[in-house]
């Protein structure tokens, strides 16, 4: 049996990404390689602002590199947590020496901008803020991007946004400081790229490795090159799923994953873990049910591969992934199933 996933990732590749990505890779310092890599650049530069870099990595990982080069060791950097990759983006602060202060919310919730601003003045000179922008681990995203911006730009700090599971098909359209993100989500390709978007010169005085030094390549992307080994068959991948994504358009493109998600938010019997519409993520559903193995394991005899909970709701949820591949009769008959089991 074939098996379709509809997970947080990896995806569900496209039948001309596994195209591109099987075949011999270039030696990487060859012309024709910089050509590839150059155009890839070109098409990320399209997508948001900001200079974009690509690191053999993955998304935890552009975290890191986020977070080491924007971050010393004991500066004030204030961190939202409403979910598993919120915590996991304070313990990456923690890692580097930086005090990090936590707002703690509700899962299926998101602190509002005022809140996090007021939150800012109380301790004052905070370095830093860092934020989820699609959390995971249970299906909310944050929609007040550009709004935490301008809060960070008003008490001095320089906004961290984890992008990993939302970026591009829920698009930033604004300038943010730096963005971290992955390949093998929403860009439609494998594990092995960090992508990040720089639109703030590194801040960090605190040595950094040389493996995510940000300097490094920012100082090679002129000759379109990296300082170290790329993630090679992965920009081929790269190649063909930004010609696709780019030429839909970036809100066409959000646009179908709002249409996806929204066919199991009507559809599932179940109530969904965001408590607000407006939160509610368009790449990672997921859904409060006392029966997750059932479900899961019911799906997987058919062919569908979804996900289960994570953190402090992994035992009584479920989450179903609407990026890659995948089509509105795979949706439907997940409902179906899903509501089957659950009813059972």
């Amino acid at each position: 049996m074939v098996m379709k996933y509809l997970t947080p990732g990896p995806v569900q590749l496209p039948k001309a990404v596994i195209h591109a990505i099987a075949r011999q890779p270039h030696f990487h310092r060859i012309d024709e390689f910089k050509e590839i890599f150059k155009d890839v650049i070109d098409k990320l530069s399209k997508v948001a602002y900001g200079i974009p870099i690509i690191a053999p990595g993955t998304g935890t990982f552009a975290i890191d590199m986020m977070v080491y080069n924007y971050v010393n060791p004991n500066e004030n950097a204030v961190v939202p947590i409403y979910g598993e990759f919120s915590e996991r983006l304070a313990e990456s602060l923690e890692s580097r020496g930086a005090k990090v202060y936590r707002i703690k919310w509700g899962i299926g919730s998101i602190p509002p901008p005022d809140v996090i601003e007021d939150f800012c003045r109380r301790i004052s000179n905070v370095k830093a803020i860092a934020i989820v922008h699609n959390e995971t681990s249970c299906g909310t995203t944050n929609r007040y991007v550009e709004e935490i911006q301008s809060v960070a730009d008003s008490v001095g700090a320089t906004l961290l946004v984890d992008s990993v599971s939302a970026f591009p098909a829920e698009p930033i359209r604004s300038r943010v400081d730096v963005i971290a993100t992955a390949s093998q989500k929403a860009f439609l390709a494998p594990p092995g790229a960090a992508i990040l978007f720089i639109s703030k010169e590194p801040s960090s005085s605190h040595p950094v490795p040389p493996s995510m030094n940000l300097q490094k390549y920012l100082k090679m992307l002129s000759r379109n090159e990296t300082p170290y080994t790329p993630p090679i068959n992965v920009i081929y991948g790269l190649s063909v799923s930004l010609n696709y994504i780019l030429s839909i358009g970036i809100e066409k493109y959000h646009e179908i994953h709002r249409e996806r998600a929204e066919i199991l938010y009507r559809g599932i019997k179940l109530k969904p873990v965001p408590m607000e519409h407006h939160v509610r993520s368009y790449t990672v559903t997921a859904f409060y049910t006392e029966k997750p193995k059932e479900i899961i394991f019911e799906l997987k005899s058919l062919g569908y591969i979804i996900a289960g909970g994570m953190g402090e709701i992994r035992d009584r949820s479920i989450r179903i992934g609407v990026m890659g591949d995948i089509t509105v009769d795979d949706l439907n008959k997940v409902v179906e199933v899903v509501n089957r089991v659950a009813d059972r």
